[in-house]
């Protein structure tokens, strides 16, 4: 689990600033490489797509319109609703009526890519003409405008001509929709009326012979006192009878249109009734459906899911119409029945007539019945005229719809806003690289400082060593890349055998050569690095290594602590070179100091000191022999300073150093100078340093700042708890002084140097 390295030590807001500043310098070469691919990458796009042009225009969408004295027979609908206006504009029948008035279907740049070689599509092909709606109604932006009754419609494509072409076809297609939706009902009413009238004309002309041949018979004569009665009360259900036959023929009409409407289309529902809400809803599906099954299969989740729920509004759609269509069917059986009731009245006053013999009763009965039939036919006609104008209107243009701004053809390409593009390219490139070196510096669980060990390890730090200056040298891009690289593989390429790890190739070496972890960049490093407080004795790591020299020296009695066995928890820790420092800074001192190259598999002291340093049998030789242990000493050009070097690597390393051979070589060591400073092989890799602990009076790990895991540092105490071996403490080696003591430490640092 990654430690919380980006949490700063300081509590101030200054302080935690110029933490985050700090990190962002430390990634800046990552920082520096995302903002310059992002920006790059923004404005290559920005310049190499193609422009894009959109045409907009404006419709206004009143209320509708009342030009004639009366309403218009059997409507459908009450008003405009805008929202379901706007929704129409993009309707998938509206967009295939645009394509085929235009003949988009065969135009390179509205089909593009759906035409291909020379034979020209079918504009019949289903499949073809849904990629074709998909792509039109993709296009197209539909928005009313807030408080108004304005509708702004744009239309986006790669030529502005195509574009407003388009755009002014569409407000021309739309119109034409309105107005034939419109008026379809007066046509089917007046078709119903024409039959009406022409059955009501055919019995009045019937009416009219009989009465006057009735007449002629009968010799007809005033009528007397006693039958006036009879004849006003035939008159009055005359009249009733012919209003009842007029609302049974309205309601009969409206019954007819709505069997004969489609799905959801009801004459006269009012904005905002249950049948309008689940007509929008059963629309909305249905083209969300067909959408969608051009590019997914029925069988997926999401359309079989798609396809319940529009076939639960198709049900509730047509449960809602069929309850509708049955309350209309018996709205006129009521009507029916009324009319039968009264024409049954009628009879009876008749026979009544009939009864008293009254030829003029009779005849004034026949001519009342001729008179209310003869209105009935004017009425009839009257609203068949009103029809027929009503119908006329539909080669005028919807008088509450009209353009306000047709399309005009764009001038600029609205589609790439370049200077936007680069802009937003450029925000969100220092954005996000800043987020990424702060996102790397959280995933970065490495140590740092020497408050990342006492707070995640428990162990004290003796001291910490600066990054020396050809590691600072190295900073730069491939060093960043590297540290990714690294955080990446985390411990496989740490723990991996080293004989094994010269033979990776590829970015793992790379970050390796970068690192420090190749041998020839060791060897390159090595005058510079090791021994440096001899060679610059007034450098800041110099110092370093005196103050852990006096920790040493002051943390136990005299002569309690002589023999001292380093060793870290990874390879290339930096553990000989601050295994030869320390060794320098205690001969300074005045200590008789041996440094024993006990790393019998990677020896690298003998490099260090040089070849005049390095003649003889060696610690192996020793070990495995009976030579004296004063054979294998060797002085150093540094005064009181002197080394044991691995000599010739051996099949059994382990075995060696935990032989009796090397109890009598501490015992020597012990006797002879004051400090024994063993270098052992790292102590995840192999158990070597686990062995010899029992043999050193202390044991010190040495990590390297911004290299080591903590996880390892971690395992490694482990190993020395279980093994009953306590460590004295931590070296942090190659820290950086701003994590680790802040600005002014480094302006010291700098300082220093001056002088």
């Amino acid at each position: 689990m990654p430690s919380e390295p980006i949490k700063g030590p300081q509590s101030g807001p200054l302080e935690q600033i110029q933490h985050y500043w700090n990190i962002i310098l430390k990634w800046k070469w990552t920082v520096f490489l995302f903002f310059f691919i992002v920006v790059f990458a923004a404005t290559l796009y920005s310049f190499l797509i193609p422009p894009v042009f959109t045409a907009s225009g404006s419709v206004w969408i009143e209320d509708d319109a009342k030009i004639l004295p009366f309403d218009d027979v059997q409507s459908f609908g009450g008003g405009t609703n805008l929202p379901s206006q706007a929704r129409l504009l993009q309707s998938r029948t509206l967009a295939a009526n645009t394509i085929d008035k235009l003949k988009l279907y065969g135009n390179q740049d509205f089909a593009g890519k759906l035409i291909k070689g020379e034979k020209a599509p079918d504009p019949t092909d289903p499949i073809f003409r849904e990629l074709l709606i998909k792509g039109f109604l993709r296009s197209l932006d539909v928005s009313p405008v807030a408080g108004t009754r304005l509708v702004d419609v744009k239309y986006s494509n790669r030529n502005p001509k195509l574009a407003a072409d388009v755009l002014n076809a569409l407000f021309e297609e739309y119109i034409d929709m309105i107005v034939r939706k419109r008026y379809s009902a007066s046509e089917q009413v007046s078709e119903f009326l024409n039959t009406q009238i022409a059955d009501l004309r055919t019995q009045i002309e019937e009416k009219e012979k009989e009465l006057n041949q009735y007449g002629s018979d009968k010799d007809i004569l005033p009528l007397t006192a006693s039958e006036a009665p009879t004849v006003s009360r035939i008159s009055e259900i005359n009249s009733a009878l012919t209003a009842a036959t007029l609302d049974k023929i309205n309601k009969l009409n409206y019954y007819n249109q709505l069997k004969s409407a489609p799905l959801g289309e009801i004459p006269n529902a009012p904005e905002g009734s249950l049948i309008q809400r689940l007509r929008e809803q059963y629309v909305s599906l249905r083209r969300q459906y067909s959408t969608r099954q051009v590019t997914v299969r029925p069988e997926y989740p999401e359309m079989q899911k798609l396809k319940s729920e529009l076939d639960s509004a198709t049900e509730a759609l047509q449960n809602e119409t069929q309850n509708l269509i049955r309350n209309a069917y018996g709205d006129y059986l009521g009507a029916l029945r009324q009319e039968q009731s009264l024409q049954n009245l009628l009879n009876d006053q008749k026979d009544k007539a009939y009864k008293a013999n009254s030829n003029s009763v009779l005849y004034n009965s026949l001519r009342i019945e001729l008179q209310n039939k003869k209105s009935l036919l004017e009425s009839l006609s009257k609203r068949k005229s009103e029809t027929d104008v009503s119908s006329r209107l539909q080669g005028l243009e919807a008088l509450n719809v009209w353009i306000v701004d047709k399309a005009d053809y764009p001038l600029r390409p609205a589609y790439p806003n370049k200077k936007k593009n680069v802009l937003m390219g450029f925000l969100l490139g220092l954005a996000g690289g800043i987020g990424l070196a702060l996102g790397l510096e959280f995933l970065n669980n490495t140590v740092k400082t020497s408050k990342d060990l006492s707070s995640a390890i428990g162990l004290p730090t003796l001291g910490s060593v600066p990054a020396f200056e050809a590691d600072a040298k190295r900073k730069g891009p491939i060093a960043e890349i590297a540290a990714i690289l690294s955080m990446i593989k985390g411990k496989e390429r740490r723990n991996e055998d080293p004989r094994r790890a010269k033979k990776k190739r590829g970015h793992a070496s790379l970050g390796r050569e970068w690192l420090g972890d190749d041998e020839p960049s060791l060897d390159r490093r090595a005058s510079k690095i090791e021994l440096i407080p001899v060679r610059e004795s007034q450098s800041i790591q110099a110092e370093s290594y005196r103050s852990i020299r006096t920790t040493l020296l002051v943390s136990s009695p005299p002569g309690r602590i002589k023999t001292i066995l380093f060793t870290s928890p990874l390879a290339k820790e930096g553990k000989s070179s601050t295994v030869t420092n320390l060794g320098a800074t205690l001969a300074e001192a005045g200590k008789r100091t041996v440094i024993v190259d006990a790393d019998l598999r990677k020896p690298r002291l003998d490099r260090i000191f040089g070849a005049a340093s390095s003649g003889g049998p060696g610690l192996s030789r020793f070990l495995s022999s009976d030579i004296d242990a004063s054979e294998i000493v060797r002085a150093t050009d540094i005064p009181n300073l002197h080394l044991i070097t691995s000599g010739p690597l051996p099949t059994n390393p382990i075995e060696l150093v935990t032989s009796d051979r090397m109890d009598i070589l501490v015992a020597y060591l012990k006797r002879n100078f004051d400090f024994v400073l063993f270098d052992t092989p790292p102590v995840l890799a192999v158990s070597d340093a686990l062995a010899m602990g029992p043999l050193a009076d202390a044991i010190i790990l040495v990590v390297r700042g911004g290299q080591t895991p903590i996880p390892a540092i971690k395992q490694a105490k482990q190993k020395l708890d279980a093994h009953k071996l306590k460590c004295l403490g931590i070296i942090l080696n190659s820290v950086s002084l701003v994590e680790q003591e802040g600005y002014y430490a480094k302006q010291y640092y700098n300082y220093s140097k001056s002088k």
